[in-house]
């Protein structure tokens, strides 16, 4: 009688463990081999599962390619799972730390906006390497599988735009395994989180995975308040196979009460800063002030394998937005001695957005000669459109409508307004459409003219319109713009793990896209002005040690940008920054990891627009010359873990318009502390986060009329378990 086999694996990759499992059996018994139908014995391989991976960098995507960060000539940061759970990580925000990136205060409709390395990278935040509405946000991370920060200009190998760098956020997939984990997490100032991760694959080729997310938490500077839910589903079909067919879905919902921070004190003439004996006093009304975000997005990716030199792929997008926002503006009076809140302060946002993204890859190796070649040929065709609503808002107070000059006085000592009850009506109507399409072709080769030296060359095109309808009368303003990018690489690999490169990379950007995320319509010199261009040299070198467990990698580079689009405000002729920027990422020994990024910069803008002079001979707004942060674990036992880390961000500036002086203001440096302390094993973890451990009042971001205080001491514990 013939017995079935039996082989029981739990592992991420369900089939090559399998074959192993029974090659191994069959090599240690030749008579199992010569019956395939003799029953094996039961294995079970979970216990080979790692409690734990490291820092190190997985195989990155960043590149428009699968491959390692070590042979992309840019600077490049990978921010890990691992990384993200050790320190507690649930937004966007909080993982760039990893990064040596600042942040500026958004408006209209966005969260605080990515620096890399002086310039905005607001329209430069990607999902799966697909531009989308909801890149206007500070995603949470509960369905982000790793965060891939690219810098330097990146334009041909994601169109518009990237003149500093680009953000992509790598969601979780499908895999072949079963198993998932459970998260809560407490804290301080009413801090609840739950999350969800469960995989389940049905045999070698589907599988389907669900994430959850639930949160809600206080802000030390009351009544702000956050609550939040999110869910993906994922399915994968074909894991197995050279035809695969990925689809994910995402939903995140977000109610909160703004907070604008706190207005500048004037410490001259013309300069002002931030002043931390208000940290603690929020000037929001609970009343008035809120903040509405629905998300929705979609990929369906279609991939195939013809052999092992060509493959291609393609990508269908679609990203949804519903955002409503009202909050009145702090404001000090004319001899700062009061906080007024004026009901002609308020600011407010509303809009409706949608964006169609499809993009195609394809990927060909050959050889010419004794010259191997690598070459992706991309195109990428996008619609994004916006439907901006008039704010139409009416105030009251104790039941009278009120005029635009009057206020609410704030009593600093005591923390409350004036009595008063504060009402409002809404009635808003569509005031403008916002379209934009794209069309991007590409082309990039690594080209290996020997074993250690290679080349890379690219070029794109991208041809971009804007319009702008006003509702009602209809009259479309539009503008079009064709741009060609290019890059070009040289990377000597000295010896093995360790090389140098030389990089040359432009980027370009029409200044009517600046538009779209604004409710702004295009205003006539923005018709006429020349796209904004920015190229970057960089010259660097990357380095593995401890058998490929660890990397040290450095680059100089030098960015200049001309015709830059100042928001709100004008245009600026130059801006340059150029310096040194550090990383190292991995295990230095078995129980130790490190990640950890050194920014060093300088430069200046150059500005003779009358709306933008104020700006002449300044650095770049809210972003820092000196930034460094270091995040190590060790590995106490098998099962205890504690980690330390510190970041510092230097002074930064921002700058009023010129029409209210031309002020410079100041946003100090600061230094922060953060530790953690926990116990896994393989199946539960306990984990104590202390973030701002040392309680340092500071301010993260800035912007014109405000800065925002970062977060006072935060204490968080964290429960999960792992099946």
């Amino acid at each position: 009688m013939k017995k079935k086999t039996n082989v029981i694996l739990t592992s991420t990759r369900k089939g090559s463990m399998a074959l192993g499992v029974g090659l191994l059996a069959a090599a240690m018994n030749p008579a199992l081999a010569a019956d395939s139908t003799t029953e094996l014995d039961t294995v079970d391989v979970r216990s080979n599962r790692p409690i734990r991976s490291g820092y190190k960098a997985p195989d990155t995507t960043i590149g428009k390619r699968l491959q390692d960060i070590q042979n992309i000539p840019q600077s490049a940061t990978v921010i890990n799972r691992q990384v993200m759970k050790d320190q507690a990580t649930s937004d966007l925000k909080d993982a760039l730390k990893n990064a040596g990136i600042t942040f500026q205060a958004g408006e209209g409709g966005q969260t605080e906006v990515p620096i890399i390395r002086g310039f905005h990278a607001g329209g430069d935040v990607y999902e799966d390497g697909i531009r989308g509405s909801s890149t206007e946000f500070n995603n949470d991370t509960f369905n982000t599988d790793h965060i891939e920060v690219l810098k330097g200009s990146a334009a041909v190998l994601f169109g518009r735009g990237a003149s500093g760098g680009v953000i992509n956020q790598v969601s979780k997939m499908p895999y072949l395994g079963t198993g998932g984990d459970i998260a809560v997490g407490f804290g301080n100032r009413k801090y609840k989180r739950i999350t969800g991760d469960f995989n389940h694959a049905f045999n070698d080729n589907v599988a389907v995975r669900l994430n959850v997310m639930g949160e809600d938490k206080d802000s030390f500077r009351k009544p702000a308040d956050t609550k939040k839910f999110g869910i993906a589903p994922a399915i994968s079909i074909g894991l197995s196979e050279d035809t695969q067919f990925d689809f994910n879905y995402k939903y995140e919902k977000v109610d909160g009460f703004p907070d604008l921070g706190i207005p500048y004190r004037r410490t001259g003439d013309r300069t002002a800063e931030a002043d931390e004996r208000l940290i603690d006093k929020n000037f929001g009304h609970p009343n008035v002030d809120y903040e509405k975000r629905r998300n929705h997005s979609a990929t369906a990716k279609l991939s195939h394998k013809f052999n092992d030199n060509a493959n291609i792929s393609n990508t269908l997008h679609y990203a949804k937005t519903k955002y409503d926002y009202l909050v009145m503006a702090p404001r000090w009076n004319s001899n700062e001695t009061q906080v007024r809140r004026r009901f002609r302060d308020y600011k407010h946002s509303r809009y409706d957005s949608d964006a169609w993204s499809n993009l195609t890859d394809f990927n060909y190796k050959f050889d010419t000669g004794n010259i191997k070649h690598d070459l992706l040929a991309s195109l990428e065709l996008t619609q994004e459109k916006r439907k901006n609503y008039s704010a139409n808002t009416t105030f009251y107070l104790n039941g009278n409508q009120v005029t635009g000059n009057e206020g609410l006085p704030y009593n600093v000592a005591t923390g409350t307004f004036a009595q008063g009850n504060v009402g409002f009506t809404r009635n808003p109507q569509r005031s403008s459409d916002l379209e934009t399409r794209t069309i991007g072709i590409g082309l990039n080769d690594i080209i290996e003219l020997t074993p250690t030296v290679k080349a890379i060359a690219g070029v794109r095109y991208n041809h971009i319109k804007t319009e702008h309808k006003p509702i009602p009368s209809g009259k479309i303003t539009s503008r079009s713009d064709g741009l060609w990018t290019y890059t070009g690489s040289l990377i000597w690999d000295y010896k093995p793990g360790h090389n140098v490169y030389a990089t040359y990379a432009t980027a370009a950007t029409p200044v009517t896209y600046r538009v779209t995320g604004q409710p702004a319509a295009i205003d006539a010199s923005q018709l006429v002005a020349a796209p904004e261009k920015t190229r970057t040299v960089e010259v660097g070198t990357k380095n593995a040690f401890f058998n490929d467990t660890l990397t040290v990698n450095a680059a100089l580079f030098h960015t200049r940008k001309t015709q830059q689009y100042y928001r709100d405000a004008g245009f600026i002729d130059e801006a340059k920054v150029y310096g040194l920027d550090t990383e190292v990422a991995g295990r230095i020994t078995d129980r130790l990891n490190l990640i950890g990024n050194v920014v060093i910069s300088n430069g200046k803008m150059k500005a003779s627009d009358p709306a933008t002079v104020q700006l002449d001979g300044h650095f770049p707004e809210t972003a820092a010359k000196f930034t460094a942060n270091a995040w190590a674990n060790y590995r106490i036992t098998d099962d205890i873990n504690t980690g330390l880390g510190i970041r510092h961000i230097g002074n930064r500036y921002t700058h009023s318009p010129s029409a209210n002086g031309g002020i410079v203001q100041k946003l100090p440096a600061y230094t922060v502390v953060d530790a953690m302390a926990s116990y896994e094993n393989r199946n539960y973890r306990a984990q104590l986060n202390v973030n701002n451990l040392f309680d340092k009042k500071h301010f993260t971001t800035g912007h014109r009329r405000q800065a925002i205080p970062g977060d006072r001491r935060t204490i968080l514990a964290t429960f999960g378990y792992k099946f």
